[in-house]
C-alpha cells in the first residue's frame, strides 16, 4: 500500500467520541502527499451570502456563508491568512459543498497574535451552532497560516468543545501555543497539520500534547492556501473533514 493510500485509510478510520481522557499520545509519523496536478477547470461561481455575527468578546464580524445542498448539514469555519480575506477560500468552496458541508468564511481582525484573533473563531463556531440548516453538533475548522495556528489554539480550548476536528495549513510557530504546552494545557484533538518541507518543524512542534492528530507534508513548496493547489493535500483535507466532522 502506498503512503498516500495509507494516509487516506487512517483519515477515514472511525473515531470514538466521549471516551474520556486519552492515554499520552505517541508522536504520529509525518506523511508525504502524492504530487498530482491541480485541476485546471475554473471553480464554480461561489454561492456566498453576506452575514454578520458577534465574536466571543462582542466585536462585530463580517463574513460570507455558503449553505450546503441539504438541511442539517455539517459546517466548516474557514480562517484566512494574515494578508487576505474570505475570498481566499473560493476555490475550495465547491469541493466542500460536493462533500456535503456548509461553509463560513469571515474577515478576522488584523492581529499577528493568535489569542487576539481567537474570539472571532469562537464567535463563528457559536454562530454556526444556531444557524438554520446546520447541524451544530458537526462543526470543523480550517485555517491557513496564522488562521491555521489560531485553529490549533482554538481546538485546545473552547473550540475543541464546539468543533469535532480541524485542518491547519502552514501554521507558524506560536508563542500562545508554546505557553500552553509549557503549562501542560495544550490538548487539541483531531487536528491535521499540513506544511511543506521548509515549515515542517512548526507542524511537528504543534503535535506535542495533541490527541488523535497527525502531520502531512506536501511534495512541493507552498504556504497556506497555496498548498491546496496540490491535489494530494486537497484530498487529505476533505478526507479528514469527512472522517472527523461529517461522520
Amino acid at each position: 500500500m502506498s503512503r498516500w493510500a495509507l494516509l487516506l485509510a487512517v483519515a477515514l478510520l472511525p473515531v470514538a467520541a466521549g471516551c474520556g481522557e486519552d492515554p499520552a499520545p505517541e508522536r504520529p509519523p509525518s506523511a508525504r502527499a502524492t504530487a498530482t496536478p491541480a485541476a485546471t477547470s475554473a471553480p464554480a461561481a461561489p454561492r456566498w451570502k453576506a452575514v454578520r455575527f458577534r465574536a466571543s468578546d462582542g466585536r462585530r464580524v463580517e463574513g460570507m456563508f455558503a449553505p450546503a445542498r441539504r438541511r442539517d448539514a455539517p459546517a466548516v469555519v474557514l480562517m484566512h491568512e494574515i494578508r487576505g480575506g474570505p475570498d481566499q477560500w473560493v476555490p475550495l468552496l465547491e469541493d466542500l459543498r460536493e462533500a456535503g458541508f456548509a461553509a463560513l468564511a469571515y474577515s478576522s481582525r488584523p492581529s499577528i497574535v493568535e489569542s487576539e484573533r481567537l474570539p472571532d473563531a469562537i464567535g463563528a463556531l457559536r454562530w454556526l451552532r444556531g444557524r438554520r440548516g446546520v447541524d451544530g453538533r458537526r462543526l470543523g475548522l480550517v485555517g491557513a497560516s496564522i488562521g491555521a495556528s489560531t485553529a490549533a489554539l482554538a481546538m485546545a480550548g473552547e473550540g475543541g468543545k464546539l468543533a469535532r476536528g480541524a485542518v491547519a495549513l502552514s501554521p507558524p510557530d506560536s508563542a500562545d501555543i508554546w505557553d500552553l504546552q509549557g503549562r501542560g494545557r495544550y490538548r487539541p484533538h483531531d487536528l491535521l497539520l499540513v506544511s511543506d518541507e521548509r515549515e515542517s518543524s512548526s507542524t511537528e512542534g504543534m503535535l506535542e500534547g495533541a490527541r488523535r492528530s497527525r502531520t502531512l507534508e506536501s511534495d512541493g513548496p507552498g504556504h497556506g492556501v497555496a498548498l491546496l493547489g496540490e491535489a494530494g493535500v486537497r484530498n487529505a483535507l476533505l478526507a479528514w473533514l469527512k472522517a472527523r466532522v461529517r461522520r
